[in-house]
């Protein structure tokens, strides 16, 4: 592709990390500042109707919902900081995998995460990209057991940092300090899967080739 080419040698290299970035902050611009609630309602793990302060759930069921709710952001800092480790943790992986199978990695993540959330909490409104994220997270930690080096881990402080929200945001913490809550299911989910994905790939390398 020719705009590929012309492109900066960090978005040659990750292509479809910055695809999954560029997604997200369209979604999200499309969403969060022209309050289009009609999206959210699309996009949720379970359809839901709003009104007069009351919100009803509906059935849960559309198969696109298993990986939507990846792609709503509720606040520019929320949607600015899971797009930034989604781009320092997807890249690292997509230069040993490829995209196509970095695309495929997210996905399955993206549904096990959001069903986490759902199974957690129940019908509810919950977004983000971050159980994602934690599955990348959980790639990296995985291949760094199994074959050090076989994919470039970030600084250690900032997985430990990682780390330490999680347990802050399993603890409600942020929620009782008037922060909101977090999607607590979805990141404990999105590592996990991302743990035992990174487990499998990196034991067996060959079956998945850069694609």
């Amino acid at each position: 592709m020719r705009w590929l080419s012309n492109s900066p040698i960090a978005i040659q290299r990750a292509p479809a990390t910055f695809l999954l970035v560029v997604v997200t902050s369209v979604c999200f611009l499309l969403f969060y500042p022209l309050q289009w609630v009609g999206m959210l309602e699309l996009f949720n793990f379970v359809p839901f109707q709003a009104a007069g302060g009351y919100v009803a759930f509906g059935e849960w069921g559309d198969w696109w919902r298993w990986v939507t709710p990846t792609l709503i952001h509720f606040g520019w800092l929320h949607v600015v900081f899971n797009c930034l480790w989604l781009w320092d943790f997807g890249q690292r992986i997509e230069h040993r995998l490829g995209g196509v199978n970095l695309i495929g990695f997210c996905v399955i993540c993206a549904m096990v995460s959001n069903y986490c959330q759902y199974w957690w909490e129940g019908p509810s409104v919950f977004g983000g990209m971050s159980g994602v994220v934690y599955a990348l997270m959980g790639m990296i930690m995985a291949s760094h057991w199994l074959r050090p080096g076989w994919i470039a881990p970030p600084p250690m402080p900032v997985l430990a940092f990682m780390l330490v929200w999680l347990v802050i945001g399993m603890t409600g913490s942020m929620k009782f300090i008037g922060a909101g809550a977090l999607a607590n299911g979805a990141h404990l989910g999105g590592l996990v899967s991302g743990l035992l994905l990174g487990l499998l790939i990196s034991g067996f390398p060959r079956l998945f080739k850069r694609l």
